[in-house]
Formats: structure tokens, C-alpha cells, sequence
């Protein structure tokens, strides 16, 4: 003899179809308004790193330039026929951690011919050859160092912007992106 086991009440077997669209309907509007929120929240753990790395930097510099009589590293320097050695290069041995030479915001990849990853030291010389940047100078000749932007994002090494980690004179030219800190952090700067 056989005995039929029913699971459940006589008549209701599962969801209906509407039933089951309607929860997929919330869940993709959940989805919909948490995307935005988690993608902002990684760009902002970007942005965190970001920081760091441009605090690391300046540390280095800093430490560089104890080394050295109080004198800030040159952009380049290039002994006879010798690769160039960057700024990044001569400031590595005191940050130690070549990633904190690229931006994580940065879709292009650190550029080894200057050194730099989306940062930008601050080389500005006057037309007159006035020094009002930080290379090769020493700290005390710096006037108004809090008003100074030593190290921040610089452009991604395309040709609008292709002074990829270093700037050589002051931002006065007709084109708007040209050696003008990059804004890759939701819009905003690092620096």
C-alpha cells in the first residue's frame, strides 16, 4: 500500500509569479540606491589613501631635505650619460614603499620615465628665473611655506596634461588643465 505525503495545505504549492516579481522589483531598486553609496564610499577610501601617499611623500622630502643642507630635491637629475633620477627617486629611500607613488584613483599606470603615478612637485621658476616653487631651494629661502603647495595631484601624462610628476614653471597659460592640480577624487584635489 502506497500513502500520499502532502508538505504543506491542500491548494498553495509556492509563489505566484507576481509574488516573485515583486520582491526581484524591490531588491533592484535596494540595488539601485546602494550602488551609488558603496561606490562613493570606495572612492573615498581612495581618496584616504590618496592622502596618505601625498603625506608620505612630503615626509620624504622633508627627510631628503635634512639630508642635504636643508635643500629640496631638483625635479631631475641626470649625470653624464645616466638615466635621469626623478624627484620620487631621490626621495624613495626615505618612504621606503614605491606605491605610495601612485594615486588609486589614477586609471593610468605610474609613468617610469618621471616617476610618478599622478603626483606633481611643485618646480615653478618665475619667467625671470625667480624661484617661487620648492626644487633646489632651501627651506629658509621658502617665503610664506604654509601658503606653498609642495606636492599634490598632478595630470595623468596625456597630452593636455603632460607634466606627470613635476610642474617647471608658474600655471599661467591660455590652456585651463595645463599643469593645474588634477581632479581625480570626486571632483576635488589632493594636496
Amino acid at each position: 500500500m502506497r500513502s500520499r505525503i502532502t508538505a504543506g495545505p491542500a491548494g498553495r504549492h509556492g509563489f505566484t509569479l507576481i509574488e516573485l516579481l515583486v520582491v526581484i522589483a524591490i531588491i533592484a531598486i535596494l540595488a539601485a540606491i546602494l550602488f551609488p553609496v558603496f561606490a562613493r564610499a570606495r572612492e573615498n577610501a581612495r581618496k584616504s589613501t590618496c592622502q596618505s601617499n601625498i603625506k608620505q611623500l612630503a615626509l620624504g622630502v622633508l627627510q631628503y631635505a635634512q639630508d642635504y643642507d636643508e635643500r629640496l630635491p631638483r625635479h631631475c637629475i641626470q649625470p653624464a650619460g645616466a638615466d635621469p633620477s626623478m624627484w620620487t627617486g631621490m626621495v624613495q629611500p626615505y618612504v621606503r614603499n614605491t606605491g605610495v607613488t601612485q594615486c588609486p584613483s589614477n586609471p593610468t599606470p605610474r609613468n617610469a620615465a618621471r616617476g610618478c603615478g599622478g603626483y606633481g612637485y611643485n618646480l615653478s621658476t618665475l619667467a625671470n628665473g625667480t624661484a617661487v616653487g620648492c626644487g633646489n631651494r632651501q627651506l629658509a629661502d621658502i617665503e610664506k611655506p604654509a601658503g606653498l603647495l609642495m606636492i599634490c595631484e598632478s595630470g595623468d601624462g596625456t597630452a593636455a596634461t603632460a607634466w606627470l610628476g613635476y610642474w617647471t614653471r608658474e600655471t599661467d597659460t591660455a590652456d585651463p588643465s595645463y599643469l593645474h592640480p588634477t581632479g581625480r577624487h570626486m571632483e576635488g584635489s589632493n594636496v
